[in-house]
């Protein structure tokens, strides 16, 4: 259990600390029981019997994304989806109606199907005490997993304005900060969301299935106060008639490190100068104690350093906004300072966050923040049980797709507690300062996004001045003009 940011907020450079003399290989939580049928088919089932009123969650994922298409396959990840959505083999339209009509979360909805380039998820919400959805939900996942149904009926169907929306992870390929972020990578030309060319041809679309949707390339994650004995029953029968094997090796996705850079974007969806500080974290597989207190040491520095600033903002009363933004994505991690100021108001924003940041290099984090941010860490600590049974079950279940996804050993309440106490016991304001001062000299990118239309405002000036306060001393020469991307429109 690493807590509700992990995957999102994630640790930099490994150093070594004192706070335990030797690592200690971190458990899988047993709470999460396993399991792998002969053709490969894996599942995974978290029985919350504190969270008996939550809703079950049933979460299907299938290796492969818009990665695995060729040229003459675009947008046939994308296109499976809608039309596995609102079919079924072993289900009536009726079953499937109703199955839909009680599947959806009004108060949390989750989509249905998310495309991404390495991976496809399927997402179902039942309410509790419905043993006849639930079983209905299973024999449907497993139509999908194996025995989807391609005519020119269902086709036809996803070619319309879809029901049940099918989503893109990242949510827009498009924006122009991600096809930036995208250069050199092995994902440049397999954006997940891609429409496939008409006219479609059916065969080679269902050839396509039954290459990449294979037993061994999926997992099948259950959250909910369910009765595990009889649910492993139900999953082998309806998942152990699945057949076919991978045949071709997973494409891997690899992203570049980002770039100290200079840049300007215009985007038709910005709605005012949008400011990005960006630089890359160091990202390891969190597998054992020491790498556990590393990331949680990176991770408490950067919400020192961010309620720093936001108590300086709420001080000065200003309009600025800001929000920190620190993601791992295909082993790659990078953390963004994001500023939104009117252009009128831009470079004093910069200025004042410059002045705010070498503040903070220079001379460490106030003792009463500190002191502040300690207790607040100690008594989370001690409620750590109690809010564990209060996390909802939709939570749970994404929570344990985003650790296995970046490589995070997802370990139980009582290691997690205990480790937690021996990082807080070591933790003083001079380790703290000294990562501060130490990720408060990295090399940052500036990428500034500005409204089409706008007149365009000198990334390179805001940097040389933003560096004359965060580094002063001689700059090396900028380049006259940043580089400019335009959004598509």
């Amino acid at each position: 259990m690493q807590g509700n940011k992990i995957g999102y907020f994630i640790g930099g450079a490994i150093l070594a600390t004192t706070c335990l003399a030797q690592a200690e290989t971190l458990q899988p939580d047993p709470a999460w029981q396993q399991g792998k049928l002969e053709n490969g088919f894996s599942w995974q089932v978290l029985q919350t019997p504190q969270r008996p009123n939550d809703r079950i969650q049933l979460r299907l994922l299938v290796k492969t994304g818009s990665l695995a298409e060729k040229n003459q396959q675009k947008g046939y990840t994308y296109l499976i989806p809608k039309i596995v959505l609102s079919s079924s083999k072993d289900l009536s339209s009726q079953k499937l109606e109703n199955l839909w009509r009680n599947a959806i979360d009004t108060k949390i909805p989750f989509p249905p199907a998310i495309v991404s380039y390495d991976f496809t998820l399927y997402s179902l919400s039942l309410p509790n005490n419905r043993p006849d959805l639930l079983q209905d939900a299973l024999i449907w996942l497993s139509d999908i997993a194996g025995s989807a149904v391609f005519t020119p009926e269902t086709l036809a169907q996803a070619m319309k304005e879809a029901k049940h929306p099918v989503t893109t992870f990242p949510p827009d390929p498009h924006d122009p900060v991600w096809r930036m972020r995208l250069q050199g990578s092995t994902l440049i030309d397999h954006d997940p969301g891609m429409a496939v060319s008409e006219p479609v041809d059916m065969k080679k679309i269902e050839n396509f299935y039954h290459q990449w949707y294979t037993p061994d390339a999926m997992t099948l994650y259950i959250a909910g106060n369910i009765d595990n004995r009889l649910l492993s029953e139900r999953i082998n029968q309806a998942f152990t008639p699945l057949a076919g094997k991978r045949q071709t090796p997973v494409p891997v996705p690899t992203l570049m490190p980002l770039k100290a850079a200079t840049i300007g974007v215009v985007s038709d969806k910005a709605q005012q100068d949008g400011l990005s500080l960006a630089w890359n974290l160091n990202w390891q597989p969190i597998n054992d104690s020491q790498t556990l207190i590393q990331y949680w040491l990176n991770d408490l520095t950067r919400e020192a350093l961010y309620r720093y600033l936001q108590l300086g903002l709420k001080e000065k009363q200003d309009d600025m906004k800001l929000s920190l933004d620190c993601r791992v994505l295909y082993q790659r991690a990078n953390c963004s300072l994001n500023l939104d100021a009117p252009t009128d108001k831009l470079m004093e924003s910069t200025l004042y966050l410059a002045s705010q940041l070498s503040s903070l290099r220079e001379n460490g984090l106030p003792q009463a923040q500190f002191d502040e941010l300690y207790a607040q860490k100690r008594t989370q600590l001690q409620q750590l049980f109690a809010m564990y049974a209060r996390t909802d079950t939709d939570i749970l279940i994404n929570q344990r797709l985003l650790s296995q996804q970046n490589n995070v050993i997802d370990i139980a309440p009582e290691q997690f507690q205990r480790l937690r106490q021996a990082f807080l016991s070591s933790l003083t304001p001079q380790l703290l300062n000294k990562k501060l001062k130490e990720m408060l000299s990295q090399e940052i990118s500036f990428i500034l996004v500005q409204p089409k239309g706008e007149a365009p405002v000198d990334v390179n000036q805001i940097k040389d001045s933003f560096n004359q306060i965060m580094r002063p001393g001689p700059l090396p020469e900028s380049p006259k003009q940043p580089e400019t991307t335009k959004a598509a429109e």
